[in-house]
C-alpha cells in the first residue's frame, strides 16, 4: 500500500491573485460580470462535508447518518443523547498520552497552533460558535479518542485498556456501535492532519497512514487482491471515511474509462438472480471479497455469474449509505462506484427467492432473520438512479448477450421449466423408457422375423 500524503485543508484554497491584470467586462441591463482572463480558477475547497439534504430528508435512511454513542467534530457536538461518551473522553485522553512522555498541556498547545487549519476542514460557519480555545479543546479530546481507537484496533499497537474503559462506562453494546460512529459516518469524521499530529506526539514510531493500512487490512484480510490496489495520487484523503473510500475503490478509479455511448445504452433487459437462473445463468460465489469483482463466463447452454461474497448487517447499510452520501457531496469523487454496486445488487435482488438463492450459493450472509427484511432494507438505500455506468458495463453487456441469445437459453429454459427437480427428471426418463419399450414391442409384434 502506497503511503498517503495527508492533505492540509487550509492549503486547498489559499493563494494570491494578481490585481494588476487587465479585466474584461460584460454588461447588460441587470448584471455586470468582470472576468480576469489571466486568472486561473482556484481549486475547489475540500472539507468534511455534511450529508446532502436530499438524502437526510429521506425517511428510508432515517438514523443512518447520526452518531448513536460518540460525536466526533463539531457537527453533532453537544447532543444530549451523546453526553455519556463526552464524560469518558478525558479518561481516554489521559490513557493515550500516559506513555508518551509528554503532558496534556503539551498536546493542547500543539493543537492550538493548528486550530485555524482544523477549522478549515469543516464547512464554513459550522465552527463559528466556538472560540479558538473551545474548538482546540474539542479537537484535542475528540482527536485523542479517535487516536486511541486506531491504536487499539491496529495489530501490534496499544492494549485492551481502551476496550476495558469503554466497556466499563458504556457497555459492550455501545462499544460495538462506537466503531460504526467513527468509521462509517460522513458527518462524524475528523481531520487526518490533526490525527497525524497527535500520533507523532505520542511516538515518533507512529505513522498514521501505516496504522490505518494495517487496521483496514485486518478488517478485510479476506480480500486477496488488496496489495495490488493503488489510489489516485491527485486526490489525497482529508478524513478517515475518504481514506477508506479510496482504499476500497482505487481499482474502480483506475479502470474507469470514458465512453461516447448514450445513457440508454447502459440499461439492460435482465433483472434478478431468479430470472437469470431461469435463463441458465447461475450465480456462483467469487473468490475475492472485493465488491467490484463481478465476473461472467458464458458456455453453450448455460453461464456463470461470479458474485463476490456479501455480508449484510445493520452496519452494512449504514456504511453503504454514508459512502453514497460521500460520493454525492461536492468536490469529492468524480465517479460513483458505491452507487453502481448498490444499483447492480438492487437489480439482482428483487424478491426473497433471490436472497434464498444467494444464501444457498454461500454468496450472501445476513444477520437478519427474514429474507424479506434484507430485500426491503437493501432497496431503501437511496441512489436516485445515479452511478458510473462504465464500472460494471462489460459484465452487464455479456450477461445481456447471453440472456437474449435464443439458442443458448432455449435448452436452459426447457430444463428449468420441465426438469427443475430430480423427481421430474426421473419421471421423464421412466416415461421415455416406457414409450421406447412400447414402440419396440409393437415393432416386433408386427415384424416377428426381424
Amino acid at each position: 500500500m502506497a503511503e498517503f500524503e495527508i492533505e492540509t485543508c487550509r492549503g486547498v484554497d489559499e493563494g494570491s491573485s494578481s490585481t494588476s491584470a487587465p479585466v474584461s467586462t460584460t454588461t447588460n441591463s441587470t448584471l455586470e460580470v468582470r472576468v480576469d482572463p489571466r486568472t486561473e480558477p482556484k481549486p475547489p475547497k475540500r472539507r468534511i462535508e455534511r450529508v446532502p439534504l436530499t438524502m437526510r430528508r429521506d425517511e428510508r435512511t432515517k438514523g443512518y447518518f447520526d452518531p448513536r454513542v460518540v460525536s466526533i467534530g463539531p457537527y453533532h457536538h453537544g447532543k444530549k443523547e451523546l453526553q455519556m461518551a463526552e464524560r469518558i473522553k478525558p479518561i481516554v485522553a489521559e490513557l493515550f498520552i500516559s506513555r508518551s512522555g509528554r503532558s496534556m498541556d503539551e498536546f493542547r498547545k500543539n493543537v492550538l497552533e493548528i486550530v485555524d487549519d482544523a477549522r478549515s476542514c469543516y464547512i464554513e460557519g459550522s465552527t463559528d460558535v466556538y472560540s479558538d480555545k473551545e474548538f482546540a479543546e474539542m479537537m484535542l479530546l475528540d482527536g485523542l479518542f479517535v487516536s486511541a481507537f486506531i491504536e487499539y484496533t491496529t495489530p501490534g499497537y496499544g492494549d485492551d485498556t481502551f476496550q476495558y474503559q469503554l466497556t466499563e462506562h458504556l457497555g459492550q453494546h455501545d462499544l460495538y456501535l462506537v466503531t460504526g460512529d467513527i468509521m462509517h459516518l460522513l458527518e462524524n469524521q475528523f481531520p487526518l492532519q490533526v490525527l497525524e499530529l497527535l500520533m507523532s506526539l505520542k511516538s515518533k514510531h507512529y505513522k498514521l497512514t501505516g496504522m490505518l493500512d494495517k487496521m483496514l487490512h485486518r478488517w478485510e484480510s479476506q480480500e486477496s487482491t488488496r496489495q495490488d490496489k493503488r489510489i489516485d495520487d491527485t486526490k489525497q484523503p482529508i478524513h478517515f471515511l475518504e481514506y477508506f473510500w479510496l482504499w476500497q475503490n482505487s481499482q474502480s478509479i483506475q479502470t474507469r474509462r470514458t465512453s461516447t455511448r448514450h445513457t440508454s445504452d447502459y440499461f439492460y433487459s435482465f433483472k434478478s438472480v431468479a430470472e437469470l437462473k431461469a435463463k441458465g445463468i447461475y450465480a456462483r460465489r467469487g473468490s475475492d471479497f472485493n465488491h467490484r469483482d463481478f465476473k461472467f463466463k458464458s458456455f453453450f447452454f448455460f453461464a456463470v455469474l461470479e458474485i463476490p461474497p456479501i455480508i449484510f448487517s445493520h452496519r452494512s447499510f449504514i456504511y453503504l449509505s454514508n459512502h453514497i452520501a460521500y460520493e454525492w457531496t461536492p468536490h469529492n469523487p468524480n465517479n460513483l462506484p458505491t452507487m453502481a454496486f448498490v444499483n447492480f445488487m438492487k437489480s439482482l435482488i428483487n424478491t426473497t427467492d433471490d436472497v434464498k438463492e444467494l444464501r444457498a450459493r454461500t454468496i450472501l450472509f445476513s444477520s437478519y432473520t427474514s429474507d424479506e427484511e434484507v430485500v426491503q432494507l437493501f432497496n431503501k438505500i437511496p441512489t436516485f438512479g445515479l452511478e458510473d455506468f462504465s464500472i460494471y458495463d462489460e459484465v452487464k453487456h455479456r450477461i445481456h448477450e447471453h440472456y437474449n441469445n435464443k439458442v443458448k437459453t432455449w435448452f436452459a429454459e426447457l430444463i428449468h421449466n420441465y426438469f427443475c427437480s430430480p423427481w421430474t427428471f426421473i419421471a421423464f426418463v421412466v416415461a421415455a423408457a416406457l414409450i421406447i419399450m412400447s414402440f419396440l414391442q409393437t415393432y416386433f409384434t408386427i415384424s416377428p422375423h426381424n
